[in-house]
């Protein structure tokens, strides 16, 4: 199966290319307990429910999943997150993930998830961050240890495709999640979209199982 599919349409015609930046940022705090509740519940670490919860809902909004690769405007057929690990001496490595949609159950894609942090060694996601923007790919950050008010992202390049989502402390059932685009393709109807699909599924998380 092609990973993408060639859309119609002008590069040169895109909106805000001519702009410094058309990269730009929101955060929101959204409903997060029930999945905090059945993490504990199910004994799933509450970062893995949550990229879950995060990657299924950029999935299924078709805008997130374009880039421009060759020239052409294109929209992979789904995308995978690529995900910052802390070490035990604090630095960082990452990490790809492919959605939970992809395999069996949520518990055999958690321990996926967990195999790969485990052997981080073995499971580092090389690609240099200049190349990465046409690549099938999200990045999902959690910062478990503040609950923040807005967040800007690093940018590696003024155009950059891929979206960037970060999301902090749960603080009274609430949780911080900051969304940066480009405005190439996102529009603020796709950050409505964003957010109110992934309270959807962090209001009822019971859905990830559902899905399988």
């Amino acid at each position: 199966m092609n990973q993408y599919k060639i859309l119609d349409g002008d590069v040169n015609e895109l909106p805000f290319a001519d702009f410094l930046t058309s990269r730009y940022s929101m955060t929101v705090k959204v409903n997060a307990q029930k999945t905090y509740d059945l993490s504990e519940k199910e004994k799933i670490p509450f970062f893995n429910l949550t990229s879950a919860c995060i990657l299924e809902t950029i999935n299924e909004i078709p805008e997130f999943r374009r880039r421009i690769v060759d020239g052409k405007v294109v929209e992979y057929r789904k995308i995978n997150a690529v995900s910052p690990i802390m070490q035990n001496d604090h630095t960082i490595r990452e990490i790809e993930i492919k959605p939970a949609s992809e395999f069996g159950d949520i518990f055999e894609w958690s321990e996926y998830v967990e195999n790969k942090k485990s052997n981080i060694e073995d499971n580092q996601y090389m690609v240099e961050p200049m190349k990465r923007d046409a690549e099938p790919i999200a990045n999902l950050s959690c910062i478990p240890w503040i609950d923040f008010d807005s967040m800007t992202s690093i940018i590696a390049s003024p155009h950059q495709i891929m979206p960037v989502i970060s999301w902090g402390k749960l603080v009274d059932g609430k949780m911080p999640v900051s969304l940066t685009a480009s405005h190439v393709f996102i529009f603020g109807w796709h950050f409505k979209l964003f957010y109110e699909k992934l309270e959807e599924y962090l209001n009822n998380p019971e859905r990830l199982f559902k899905l399988l």
